[in-house]
């Protein structure tokens, strides 16, 4: 079950391998990122912040970018490289939570969004196929992770929409393997602090937080 009214929440953080730039309207004193201001609709400067600085993979930094406008970031992307979009899940039963091993690594289930296909359409069939689940319900709209890849010789920058679900299924878990998934198990929040963390990815840990909400 879905809503297709659900609003779309944007985290305005982009990682690249270990880094990442976040996007903000006023600067904290206390970031300890490098700070970098541009103005709000200058795509140019930031291309060459990109290519030069952010996507060099000698770089060890994180960086704040000051008032520049995300949306036109996101139109970057598209026009002068590649956009991809992914949905998936925070799949919740019995206060545990859903994960899957992809890879060596602890992952959410998620996948691309199919032509014509709805976001939230696209969130549970990818859930149900990759850990064979169903009556799946979502609850809630969780903030858009953001990471930038190589990618046919240039760079992709892949948004991934998640969203908090719900599920009664009774349904006997299988990883689908010829996506490369080779576990789907439910943790619960202590299981997630002395395994998952240790080792996902950082944008996986950022929809993570949701659970600190709870």
């Amino acid at each position: 079950m879905f809503n297709s009214n659900l609003p779309i929440v944007m985290n305005k953080k982009i990682y690249f391998n270990n880094n990442f730039v976040e996007f903000v309207e006023l600067a904290s004193q206390s970031t300890q990122n490098q700070l970098i201001e541009f103005d709000k609709n200058s795509t140019s400067a930031f291309e060459i912040f990109l290519t030069t600085q952010f996507l060099n993979e000698k770089n060890v930094k994180n960086y704040t970018m000051l008032a520049l406008n995300f949306e036109n970031v996101l139109d970057y992307f598209k026009n002068a490289h590649y956009y991809i979009e992914a949905a998936g899940g925070l799949i919740e039963k019995n206060n545990s939570f859903l994960f899957i091993k992809r890879l060596g690594k602890w992952d959410l289930p998620k996948g691309k969004i199919e032509k014509n296909e709805a976001i939230e359409e696209a969130a549970i069939r990818e859930c149900e196929e990759e850990c064979n689940i169903d009556e799946l319900i979502i609850e809630k709209t969780l903030p858009s992770t953001f990471h930038i890849y190589p990618y046919k010789k240039s760079y992709a920058l892949k948004q991934t929409y998640w969203y908090r679900m719900i599920s009664t299924s009774s349904k006997l878990l299988a990883p689908q393997l010829k996506e490369q998934i080779t576990e789907v198990i439910w943790f619960t929040k202590q299981n997630i602090k002395n395994e998952v963390l240790k080792n996902t990815y950082l944008t996986i840990k950022d929809v993570l937080t949701e659970i600190n909400h709870d």
